[in-house]
């Protein structure tokens, strides 16, 4: 498995044979994974089912008897497809089942068999029979498999392992294997089939995996398809392996993805490995390869460039899944075991920065895949993109930065900082448009695009944006927009009821309830839905509105009242009996109400009730008002009460009625008595309601009624009396004494009312003095009726007072339990409920003044510090002497920024510990307020200051004249250095930083130095930091940018003498001179060129076109390929010939020879010849002379082939022989044949036989003659009447025939001195008879007869040859007879000596064959005339 701070993350999910499912099931066959939501096993034994395992709950898989071949679940939902074989047939069963729904949605029988099927869509099934593929929709109930293509002949006898479809359908890829070549059949083959939907065109290629993607490329619109394949083969004995990426269905004119490839390396061990499967990820654009034996390869999509190799499974993997939510795959091996492979999001970006060093790509991946890891790339990137104005690629760059890292208000700010150039679009809205092509912009972004919007009056770009949703709102949006745009509300009204009414009734509630109020007038809302009949909508409207029932909406509750009475009865109904309104017209809402049917809604108005029970009383009809009275709920109760009371009558029975129904129970009593109807108060008491009793009681004793008769009044109804109202009323009068005989008679019944006992304890009686009932009457009070509380605080005086305390703070009761606190000068428990209950922070600070108390200062420094009045907790904590809370105290002083009062607390704290963080605290204090004198002295006092540290955040917060002083006093060098930088005092900061010999600190110097245009004391800097090879570059950087080119090289120069000058100074000079002091390039190359990183000025001298100067690096490094190539390309700077044959000899790359060649040609053909004698032993020489004729210049080259003719290179020897035939220099051309061979002879002969130039045709005769051709020969001679060559090729040729036609032809044409000559120049080809049948015919066997007389000579020598031959043979015969006659001598005489018992041996005798005679017949003579064979020898005897 992959270790921790790997790019890739593999873990186990879960392993099969832990969920039962049996290990021989775990195969292709029976597996399938089609999504990353489920797995599904097919089992054939104990039983035959169907294993669905969901992978949100894995352990809890779902099994069912199912008897099929295959079983696929769908990608998404819980849809299953099954494919069982037809018994006793090749045909297969379809079909799609829903198991949620445990229905089966469609099926089709196949004419053939399915070899593999696989979910390509959540909608589509793709179905591959042995001859072609069939896609299958889950839509329609009777849709049947559609054929898409026929399989490619390379796939014959595949076993088909994946299918799949490009994200927009329109491109699918079949994939299969098949056993490899002969001589390595372990090594699999693998087969893919590319198929256009569009084009209905199909591809064949060699690939075990492949993958879609959709990818976008920069300047296309539209996303690009691609194709990633991975391939390993075997050919010509060697393995090659590769990744490839292509785009599908390029558009012309449109951006197109670059075709990329990558070698997939396997190890030796893996030789015979193979890609089993590939997944690509949309989330981070990766590409996986998984291979059979579980190695994994991960590559970059974009780029192809290697990421990652690893192992991830000892066992064989047979099976893979896009996990599309993480951005990685799962993958089941042969043990059962699910693997989830997923990208390390924080470590796979610094591993591409850091090991593999491919910082590009880093950068790009934590961009598409908003990864950690890359901000300082980022951020880089940014600010060099930035400093060389290329603001729009640094605007994209900040759009796309991962985790939004550049999407802050200080690159905004940046932007805005830019000066806008004329004619130009500012780089703040190209920032702003990238962003807003990106997606949407965050809160701080949008707020300030909206300012530059609304500043320039373009409101319409901002609603296009808002309704986009591409601005992040906020309220300080919204205020920026309220300010500026009032919308047209009426007219949105009008708009939305034209096309949605109910929406409409939404947005005029919305509207009701702004902030503000209505920005319509109600009434006219109100219209506008009554205009187009919308009751329901107004009538909703309106029910909102009038909510809170006010006096000033009258004419609004009787509008929605009579539109609904007169529309719908049964809504006004509703209304009315809800008592929703009291403010409507009522006899205008009664009329309607009696026309609509709803007479008990008519009745109920109170007017009507009012008038009868007036109507009543003036008339007399008592028992009719106290009937109505006691009856009705209609009337008025005020209303009412006031006429009863004027009217006066003599029953008072209506209006008690009246005033006990609707609580005028006071104003009752009061009427009762200053009219002297004592006994109907008694009656009312007594009869109708003596739970009012302590409300009479009360308003008799306001009313200064006599005493006994408000005793007797409450005597006699004690049983019926609520003791704790009574006391209440009499207590808020002051006048509880008069309850005391009643309270006493209760007690000596028995009563344990508590509310008795506590009417007694509060009279000073016998009971006043017990604590336990002092405590009990206020916890009473607490819980019954906490407006005495504060009053039996104060009244009394033997309670427990922390109890008590404490309950009241319980109750809420906080004043109370102050008062108690107080009382009983608990002190830090009074201040603490001013503090935590009261929340009075003034009162606690007054309380703590008072009482002065160390213990209470601290609890209202510790609220002070709460509510962050810092000065004031400081003060506090001051007076308390308190220094256990100094940590925070501090952290919220420096955030408050009260230091001089933190100085005070600080120097108290100092009186009671001794820690590092308070003697460092103070000193910063110090530093905060200017009092830097204290700051010295303090430092030079003992303390325990972490110095340093102060130091340090003094330098980071720009004190710098303090944080001076505690650098010198600590001699910390190299931040005091930087310091005075900072104080401007450059000199003194030279002095520290040569103390402190650090090369940090020499640059910050150096920079500082180098900005402040202090050159001397920057030199003196820089020399101390170029010695360092590290930070020689970021030097040269630093001056560069700066433009001090001058200053610069001055430095380097003098860094050239140093004693540790090295090779990295050398180099960075040259650098300079070949930007900014070209003319001492050369000879500081020349003078140094040992010294010089080469590449590194190579580079220079390229990118600043020194030609001459990068041609002579590459001589001194050897690179001799790049110094011709530089020549050529620049020859009017860097041409030299000398100096170029010595390259062009030394290169390796041979196609360089013939660009010299091409070269020399175009520029300098004069000493052409020169040039290719030096690589005459290097070129082919037919590829130049075919340079050379194609160019029309093959003469120019005449001498270099004269040179390399020696060779006999056909292409040579036929350029120069066709040059000597064009300049009739016929003898180098008989010289050239003679002497190379290698050309198209008979093609020559054939151009030069009809030459006007005797001595050309003589030479195509010589061709023929050479190539055999001797009959062609010999007829050219005759022509030009060459009779010697004639005859000299007649000789040659060894032909009878042809020497005896020649002769034929001499007698012919009367040449009889050609004749006799012939007869010897061919001698060895003619025969004697038919030159001397031909000599007698012709009458010239005078010009014969030397040729006879040496014929025989010539045969008689050989018959003397052939006899002296025979003899000889004889003479060894005989010897050799002779010496086996002594043999067998000799063995007689030993066969003599033997006994006679043993037989003697037999002889075998050997008898010598008779001698051969010779004859010679002489011919008989026929007809008078020797006998002669036509043109031949006299035949001759046999010996």
């Amino acid at each position: 498995m992959a270790a921790p701070n790997a790019p890739i993350t593999m873990k186990e999910v879960l392993t099969l044979p832990s969920v039962g499912i049996n290990q021989q099931f775990i195969t292709f066959t029976n597996v399938t994974m089609e999504s990353d939501k489920y797995i599904c096993v097919r089992e054939t034994s104990p039983q035959n089912s169907v294993v669905i395992i969901d992978m949100n709950m894995p352990m809890q898989p779902l099994r069912r008897p199912i008897t099929a071949d295959s079983a696929l679940m769908n990608p998404n939902s819980r849809i299953l497809a099954l494919k069982a074989q037809v018994p006793g047939t090749t045909q297969d069963y379809l079909q799609m089942f829903n198991i949620e729904a445990k229905a089966k949605l469609k099926s089709h029988q196949m004419p053939d068999q399915v070899e593999f099927w696989k979910w390509i869509t959540p909608k589509m099934l793709g179905l591959v029979t042995q001859n072609s593929v069939y896609h299958w929709s889950i839509d329609g109930c009777d849709s049947e498999p559609v054929k898409m293509f026929d399989r490619a002949t390379k796939l014959e006898n595949n076993q088909i392992i994946n299918y799949k479809c490009s994200p927009n359908e329109k491109w699918l890829v079949l994939i299969g294997i098949a056993p490899g070549p002969p001589e390595r059949p372990q090594l699999v083959k693998g087969n893919m089939q590319l198929f256009s939907v569009d084009q209905q065109q199909t591809q064949s290629l060699d690939a075990h995996a492949a993958s879609f993607a959709q990818f976008k490329v920069p300047g296309n619109e539209n996303p690009s398809t691609l194709i990633s394949f991975a391939t390993k083969s075997f050919n010509a004995g060697q393995i090659t392996s590769n990744v490839h990426v292509i785009e599908l269905g390029a558009l012309p004119g449109k951006a197109s993805f670059t075709k990329k490839k990558a070698d997939l390396s396997f190890l030796p061990d893996f030789a015979d490995d193979f890609p089993v499967a590939m997944q690509i990820s949309n989330k981070f654009s990766l590409i996986y390869v998984i291979t059979k034996l579980g190695l994994l390869f991960v590559y970059d999509l974009e780029t192809a460039s290697p990421i990652y190799r690893n192992r991830i499974s000892t066992d064989p993997i047979f099976l893979t899944s896009e996990a599309s939510s993480v951005g990685g795959f799962y993958a089941i091996n042969r043990r059962g075991q699910v693997l989830l492979a997923t990208v390390n999001e924080a470590t796979i970006i610094p591993f591409i920065s850091g090991p593999l060093k491919n910082l590009e790509l880093a950068v790009n991946l934590a961009k598409r895949g908003n990864l950690p890891g890359a901000e300082d790339l980022v951020v880089k990137r940014f600010k060099e993109l930035f400093d060389q104005t290329k603001y729009k690629e640094a605007a994209e760059l900040a759009a796309e930065s991962p985790r939004g890292i550049l999407r802050t208000p200080d690159t905004v700010a940046k932007f805005q900082s830019v000066p806008v150039q004329a004619g130009q679009t500012p780089p703040l809205l190209q920032y702003f448009g990238t962003l807003l092509t990106k997606g949407k912009l965050n809160s701080y972004e949008s707020l300030e695009l909206s300012r530059l919007v609304v500043n320039q009056n373009k409101k319409n770009l901002l609603k296009n944006w808002l309704e986009e949703d591409k601005l992040e709102c906020s309220e300080e949006l919204g205020d920026l927009v309220k300010v500026k745009y009032t919308p047209d509300y009426l007219f949105l009204l009008q708009t939305i009821l034209r096309t949605d009414p109910q929406g409409a009734g939404e947005f005029a509630v919305k509207m009701s309830h702004m902030k503000g109020g209505c920005p319509l007038d109600i009434n006219t809302i109100t219209d506008l839905f009554l205009q187009r009949n919308l009751i329901r909508e107004a009538t909703a409207f309106l029910l909102d509105v009038l909510k809170p029932n006010l006096p000033e909406h009258a004419f609004l509750q009787t509008k929605v009242l009579e539109i609904n009475l007169v529309t719908f009865p049964n809504v006004a109904d509703a209304i009315l009996a809800g008592s929703m309104f009291s403010h409507y017209d009522r006899p205008r809402v009664a009329q309607l109400c009696e026309k609509a049917g709803l007479y008990i809604q008519s009745l109920k108005d109170p007017e009507v009730h009012f008038k009868y029970i007036e109507a009543s009383a003036k008339t007399g009809q008592i028992k009719e008002v106290e009937r109505v009275t006691r009856e009705s709920n209609f009337y008025d109760a005020e209303k009412t009460k006031n006429f009863l009371m004027e009217a006066k009558l003599p029953d008072a029975r209506p209006l008690i009625n009246v005033c006990d129904r609707f609580g005028f129970v006071p104003d009752l009593t009061h009427y009762l008595y200053i009219n002297n109807m004592l006994r109907y108060i008694e009656g009312y008491v007594q009869k109708v309601n003596p739970g009012s009793a302590p409300l009479v009681v009360g308003q008799l004793l306001d009313d200064e009624c006599p005493e006994d008769f408000i005793k007797g009044l409450i005597i006699s109804v004690r049983s019926l009396l609520l003791v704790e109202p009574l006391v209440e009323e009499c207590e808020k009068r002051n006048r509880l004494r008069l309850l005391t005989q009643f309270l006493e008679h209760l007690v000596t019944e028995g009563s344990q009312d508590v509310h008795v006992h506590n009417a007694l304890v509060l009279q000073n009686s016998d009971f006043s003095g017990n604590i336990n009932l002092q405590n009990l009457l206020i916890l009473t009070a607490v819980k019954a009726d906490t407006s005495r509380v504060m009053d039996y605080v104060n009244r009394l005086e033997n309670f427990d007072g922390p109890v008590v305390g404490e309950m009241a703070v319980e109750a809420q009761l906080f004043e109370e339990a102050f008062a108690i606190f107080k009382k009983f000068n608990l002190n830090v428990e009074a201040v603490n409920v001013l503090l935590d209950n009261i929340k009075s922070i003034e009162r606690a600070a007054e309380f703590a003044f008072r009482v002065e108390e160390d213990s209470v200062w601290s609890q209202v420094a510790k609220a002070q510090l709460r509510e962050g009045l810092v000065s004031d907790a400081i003060e506090s904590f001051i007076r308390a002497e308190d220094a256990t809370h100094f940590l925070e105290m501090i952290r919220v002083a420096e955030d408050a920024n009260v230091y001089d009062d933190m100085v005070s607390y600080l120097l108290m704290v100092r009186n009671k510990v001794k820690e590092v963080k308070v003697d460092s605290e103070l000193i910063y204090a110090y530093a905060k307020i200017d009092r830097l004198s204290e700051v010295e002295d303090f430092i030079l006092m003992p303390n325990v200051a972490n110095l340093q540290i102060v130091g340090d955040r003094m330098y980071d917060e720009a004190m710098y004249q303090a944080a001076k002083i505690v650098y010198a006093f600590v001699s910390n060098w190299g931040k005091l250095a930087v310091t005075l930088v900072k104080l401007q005092q450059f000199q003194g900061a030279v002095d520290a930083a040569r103390k402190a010999s650090s090369a940090k600190t020499w640059k910050e110097v150096c920079f500082a130095c180098v900005d402040a245009e202090e050159f001397r004391l920057g030199q003196i800097c820089g020399l101390n930091i170029i010695i360092q090879v590290d930070d020689l570059e970021e030097v040269s950087d630093f001056y560069q940018k700066k433009g001090f080119f001058s200053e610069l090289i001055s430095l380097m120069e003098s860094g050239l003498g140093l004693e540790r000058a090295h090779m990295g100074i050398f180099t960075e000079l040259g650098v300079l001179y070949a930007r900014y002091r070209y003319e001492k390039l050369i000879e500081h190359i020349k003078l140094f060129s040992t010294r010089l990183n080469i590449p590194k000025l190579i580079r220079a001298c390229d990118e600043q076109q020194h030609w001459q100067e990068l041609t002579y690096l590459y001589i001194q490094y050897a690179e001799f390929d790049n110094a011709a190539t530089t020549v050529m390309n620049h020859s009017p700077e860097a041409w030299e010939h000398v100096q170029f044959k010595d390259i062009v000899g030394k290169v390796a790359n041979v196609e360089v020879y013939y660009k010299a060649v091409h070269f020399y040609l175009l520029e300098h053909p004069d000493i052409i010849n020169d040039l290719l004698n030096v690589l005459a032993l290097r070129l082919d020489h037919t590829r130049v002379v075919d340079i050379m004729r194609k160019a029309g210049h093959l003469r120019l080259i005449k001498p270099y082939m004269v040179a390399v003719q020696s060779n006999n290179v056909s292409a040579v020897n036929e350029a120069l022989n066709e040059i000597y035939v064009e300049e009739e220099d016929y003898e180098r051309l008989r010289e050239s044949i003679d002497l190379h061979d290698s050309f198209d002879q008979i093609g020559l002969a054939q151009k030069i036989e009809k030459h006007e130039l005797v001595e050309m045709r003589r030479v195509a005769a010589y061709i023929y003659k050479k190539a055999g051709k001797w009959k062609q020969s010999i007829a050219l001679s005759k022509k030009d009447n060459l009779y010697k060559d004639c005859m000299e090729t007649a000789s040659q040729s060894g032909d009878h025939d042809l020497a005896e036609q020649l002769l034929v032809y001499f007698i012919e044409q009367g040449k009889k001195e050609c004749f006799a000559t012939c007869l010897f120049v061919c001698y060895d080809l003619i025969r004697p008879d038919v030159a001397l049948e031909l000599a007698w015919i012709n009458n010239i066997i005078d010009l014969t007869f030397p040729y006879l007389l040496q014929v025989m000579r010539e045969y008689t020598g050989k018959v003397d040859e052939i006899i002296k031959d025979k003899l000889e043979a004889q003479k060894e015969a005989k010897a050799k007879e002779q010496e086996e006659n002594e043999v067998m001598s000799q063995q007689n005489m030993y066969a003599q000596l033997l006994p006679h018992s043993l037989p003697a041996q037999p002889m075998l005798l050997s008898l010598p064959a008779p001698p051969m005679q010779l004859a010679l017949t002489a011919p008989q003579p026929m007809g008078g005339m020797p006998l002669m064979p036509p043109f031949g020898m006299p035949p001759m005897g046999g010996y």
